[in-house]
Formats: C-alpha cells, structure tokens, sequence
C-alpha cells in the first residue's frame, strides 16, 4: 500500500503547488495562472524591411524598401495605420530603366489565425486586409496617386514581459510576412498586342501587383 500511495502524491503535488490558491472567509479554493492570450488588449508598433518586386503601369523591377505600422489589438484582432516607402521602376536591364520612389498610406485588419503558448516565446499565424493610397514620385518628373488594396500573410515570434496592468503585458519579438498590394495600373496607349505565341492580341492589364517579402521587429504593450 505504501508504494501506490507516494506514487499517487507524486502526481497530484505538483498541480496543487501549480494554482494559487486563494481564501475567502475561511473557503479555500484553486485558481490557474492567468494565461497571455487570454482577451489581451495591447498597443504595438512594427518596423520591417521590404524586398521584392514593385509594378506600376509597364514599369517593373526589384524593389527594396521599408515598412512601418502602429495598431491596437484587442483578442485575436489588431487594427492598425501602415506606412511604406519603396523603389518603383525597371529593372535594371530594360533600355527605358525609368525610376523613381512610392510612398503608401494605409490602413489594414488582421486576425490571428493559430497561436500557441502560454509562456514566451509564442507563436502566431496572421492573416491581413486592408486599403491604402500609393504617391508614386518618378525622378524624371511626375507622379501618380491611385487607391491599393493589400493581402498578406504572416507569423511573429513574441516574447512577452511581466504583466503591467490586468491584460496588458510588455512584449518584443520578430516577424515575418509576405504582403500583397493590387492596385489599378494606368491606361497605357497603343494598339493591343500579343507579347508571345497568342491568337487574340490584348492591352495590358490594367492591375498592378506588387509583392514583398517582409521581415522586421515588432514591439509594445
């Protein structure tokens, strides 16, 4: 009988000393630590670096740049301001090789679609919408405004802090996010035309896609 019985009080010792327990005119009972994701509301801001490639009418090509963002998170859900600046124009051996820089304003949604841990560091798998207005500045001259819509994807790594106040927790970690931005692309002038093996010639389309992989610092409370 005594093997069972400290067999039995060594499993059930240390889920006792893992709660806290509380008293209440004299009735004792057990409560579980307060979990990090439990109905969190906190502040972040997010700096990123963006590379990939940026189209705008007929002009496309590598793009680097960065990413910034600032956004409230309540739950599984942030909304957040974005601002990004990056490269627009040829690539580097068309003949035009026409360059410039675009400035992008926006506003987006995200969810977290799967997040695991308790504890630091935690996981979280996003999903992202949003809208925005892209100012592309071309260093010949000229520029062009126009209204883009953006899809992403993305994890971060979070590492949080100590509890500051009920649901509010310091935290910094990294992250990584493939970004997509649509927007209408110009009329572009000229005959439709078949730019390989076709039997009905075409215009060009008329949405740009830009894509960028992002990789960055996220940070707040």
């Amino acid at each position: 009988m005594t093997k069972p019985l400290l067999l039995a009080l060594a499993v059930a010792l240390p889920a006792v000393a893992s709660a806290n327990t509380v008293a209440t005119d004299g009735v004792s009972y057990s409560q579980e630590p307060q979990k990090i994701w439990g109905g969190e509301q906190r502040v972040e801001g997010r700096l990123g670096w963006l590379i990939g490639g940026a189209d705008v009418g007929d002009a496309n090509g590598w793009s680097t740049g960065f990413a910034g963002g600032i956004g409230y998170r309540v739950g599984d859900a942030t909304l957040r301001g974005t601002l990004d600046y990056y490269r627009i124009g040829d690539g580097g051996g068309d003949a035009q090789n026409r360059h410039g820089r675009a400035l992008r304003l926006g506003g987006a949604l995200r969810y977290s679609l799967f997040h695991s841990g308790t504890d630091v560091p935690i996981f979280d798998l996003w999903g992202e919408v949003g809208l925005g207005v892209e100012h592309a500045m071309w260093e010949p001259g000229g520029v062009l405004d126009r209204p883009s819509a953006e899809i992403a994807i993305g994890y971060d790594i979070d590492g949080a802090g100590n509890e500051r106040s009920p649901g509010r927790r310091r935290h910094i970690g990294y992250f990584m996010a493939f970004r997509t931005l649509l927007a209408e692309g110009p009329g572009m002038a000229g005959p439709a035309v078949c730019g390989g093996p076709c039997d009905t010639p075409t215009k060009p389309s008329r949405v740009d896609t830009t894509m960028f992989f992002e990789l960055g610092m996220h940070w707040g409370r």
